[in-house]
């Protein structure tokens, strides 16, 4: 799919989304140029005259605004009836041209065609931009992470039936609440209905890379007041009418279409849909990819910012490029100087990268492996220290991350894992549900029973004579969906609250889920503290897929687990190839005797690699709490052969100044596994 711009392609967009944006400065430009033609012209007809035989066209454009703007002093004295009558000409040019009383009364009129052109939605001359079709609170964000990318070649026109004005002044008010110095100026905001073939003509849709399918802001509410069905269906009906309108017309460069949806069914009826407007349907099951996010997490916390930086445009993201001619990955390892190639899906090779200019099909030199490789293939120990994951709430994700769960525990039968679920009465008989279901009783050991809590603020008592919270490794604190907007979050937060004031001799990873993102700031990280902003991640994610949709199987891939119904991509093959993984260095070398000090960040990437036969693939490490990943971001070297990325705050420095990279038994290092069977 060709998603490049070329350069009057670029110009041609910019200039129509600035013509739609500001007409008030193409009212001024246009009456500059009238007056440009009319002073031209005056000056063409005064060259003509006998008595000016032999003069320059610019004199005779100093004399035509002269008579223009002062006709008194016009050629009085000519022996020439013809020059009488010219300027005459010259003179009334200049009265339409240049009087205050006509400018203003052009002005006014060409001000009032501009104003109702626009009102009707004339036909908007853009190619290769991203649609949104339907609003909701997550477009705000999706505009967002687009200042992490290349925004000035990105152009979004937004169409939906809530009013421009405010839609624009919701996108403003969160670029504020992040003290954004940055405004994404490339964005068209139009009210209209999606159902409209008249409106979608004038949005050029047929010319758009990426269409995203969202549900409205009334759909949004109707899912939280259980009328999903009704909402899904109304993304589904959406769905066969964009098919159908762009099926009339089917080009070489179709737009990707990208529906939002929340459940199997719904994903499963838009598969099955015979597809006929091009080659590319990409519908995204946001509780799905969520589930899988906080299942990973769950089981290991330090994941959820490698993942989000991943999946976002704030760090590194994915790229597909052809594969190089006769270069394995384990050779390019030793060329690339930023990029990180990851694995070969088909004829394409996977990298991750700030950005695509860094992925070089040539390096300065080959790197040397200096660090002896061990006598036999290593074999590292993907493991925990406390095998029992807490998970408190109940939501149309869970479902998702209980699936996700016992897919991993078939897939790693050495990583001891068993759950516990916990929620409050009114969500009783629904956790009871799934603890006493067949297809998860892997997860809950000898007992399956879930904890009910009748008083919020203290939820952990004893059990059996035990603490719950014994041997738990990680608690996992969901949102309530079914609540109105005063009580979103509530759940989570007065749990996470009730387990600090409890956890004073163990320390627990928490993995909070909030809906809110003005609730992300209230959760104090204390220790390893994670927060998974549930629309963050989403919003990321349809950015990533609204610049190459195609990116959805790698995220899927990495996050799934074999056996699980989503290790299958858009086209229904089996795609798990890689895992990824954030485990303790004192467990992932566990059996080598050596020392764990690498010349570079490179030599440890290729001493893992090679030394386990091309099967992990260390892709970042956690160090001093704080998560990296080996990529270069341009202006943030720090000095080492390969440059580090994301730090875990904005403000966090980058702490590792030596060449040398030394891994402590405390700290984490993240891999990719590859898999080869």
């Amino acid at each position: 799919m060709d998603t490049e711009l070329s350069f009057f392609q670029k110009l041609r967009n910019k200039l129509s989304v600035h013509r739609e944006n500001n007409p008030g400065i193409f009212v001024f430009i246009f009456i500059i140029v009238i007056n440009v033609v009319m002073i031209a012209l005056s000056s063409a007809l005064l060259l003509l005259l006998p008595e000016n035989a032999g003069r320059t066209f610019p004199e005779m454009m100093r004399f035509a605004f002269t008579l223009m703007v002062n006709p008194s002093g016009r050629y009085q004295y000519s022996d020439y009836p013809i020059s009488l009558i010219v300027t005459t000409v010259v003179v009334l040019l200049g009265m339409v041209s240049l009087t205050g009383g006509t400018v203003g009364f052009v002005t006014n009129i060409i001000t009032n065609v501009l104003v109702k052109s626009a009102s009707s939605h004339r036909k908007l001359r853009l190619k290769k931009h991203i649609v949104i079709l339907n609003y909701n609170h997550k477009v705000p964000s999706i505009i967002y992470d687009y200042c992490f990318d290349d925004m000035k070649n990105t152009y979004i026109v937004i169409l939906s039936n809530k009013d421009e004005n405010e839609v624009r002044h919701q996108i403003d008010n969160l670029f504020r609440a992040h003290q954004a110095n940055k405004k994404f100026k490339n964005i068209i905001i139009r009210k209209g209905s999606p159902f409209s073939q008249l409106d979608l003509d004038r949005i050029g849709l047929k010319d758009a890379r990426t269409i995203l399918l969202m549900k409205s802001d009334s759909e949004e509410n109707e899912t939280v007041q259980n009328n999903a069905k009704n909402s899904e269906f109304n993304v589904f009906k959406l769905f066969m009418f964009v098919n159908s309108y762009l099926g009339k017309n089917v080009t070489e460069n179709m737009p990707c279409v990208i529906p939002e949806v929340s459940d199997k069914q719904s994903e499963k009826l838009i598969r099955e849909y015979p597809f006929t407007a091009g080659n590319y349907c990409f519908p995204v099951n946001i509780n799905e990819l969520l589930g899988k996010i906080m299942a990973v997490t769950a089981v290991m916390p330090s994941l959820c910012d490698v993942l989000l930086h991943l999946i976002g445009f704030e760090g590194v993201e994915f790229y597909l490029k052809d594969i190089p001619e006769s270069l394995s990955i384990a050779d390019e390892l030793k060329l690339q100087d930023s990029a990180m190639p990851i694995l070969d899906i088909e004829n394409k090779r996977l990298y991750i990268s700030e950005n695509e200019i860094l992925i070089k099909n040539y390096g300065s030199g080959e790197y040397v492996l200096k660090k002896p490789l061990p006598d036999k293939k290593f074999i590292p120990c993907l493991a925990n220290d406390k095998p029992k994951l807490l998970i408190i709430g109940s939501n149309n994700k869970l479902d998702y991350i209980l699936d996700s769960l016992v897919c991993f525990k078939k897939e790693f039968p050495d990583f001891k894992l068993t759950v516990v679920l916990m929620d409050t009465e009114e969500n009783a008989e629904k956790i009871s549900y799934y603890s006493n279901s067949p297809e998860y009783s892997s997860l809950f050991g000898d007992d399956s029973s879930p904890v009910i809590v009748k008083d919020i603020t203290e939820p952990f008592g004893k059990k059996d004579g035990s603490s719950i919270l014994d041997d738990v490794n990680s608690v996992l604190f969901l949102s309530d969906a079914d609540c109105d907007e005063t009580s979103i979050d509530e759940k989570p937060l007065l749990f996470w609250n009730s387990l600090k004031r409890n956890d004073v001799k163990d320390i627990h990873n928490c993995i909070v889920e909030v809906l809110d993102m003005q609730n992300e700031n209230i959760i104090e990280k204390r220790n390893r503290d994670q927060v998974v902003v549930s629309e963050r991640f989403i919003s990321c994610l349809y950015a990533q897929l609204g610049k190459d949709p195609v990116r959805l199987d790698c995220i899927k891939d990495l996050i799934t687990f074999e056996g699980d119904d989503a290790s299958v991509n858009s086209n229904n093959q089996l795609v798990n190839k890689c895992n990824i993984f954030s485990v303790k260095a004192s467990l992932f070398f566990s059996n080598y005797h050596g020392d764990l000090t690498f010349d570079s960040k490179r030599e440890l990437i290729l001493w893992v690699y090679e030394a386990t036969d091309y099967q992990y693939l260390p892709i970042g490490c956690m160090k001093n709490n704080v998560c990296y990943l080996f990529s270069r971001t341009e202006g943030n070297n720090d000095g080492l052969d390969t440059a580090v990325l994301l730090p875990k705050n904005n403000d966090s420095e980058l702490t590792i100044m030596q060449d040398k990279l030394t891994l402590e038994p405390e700290n984490e290092i993240i891999v990719i596994e590859i898999i080869t069977k």
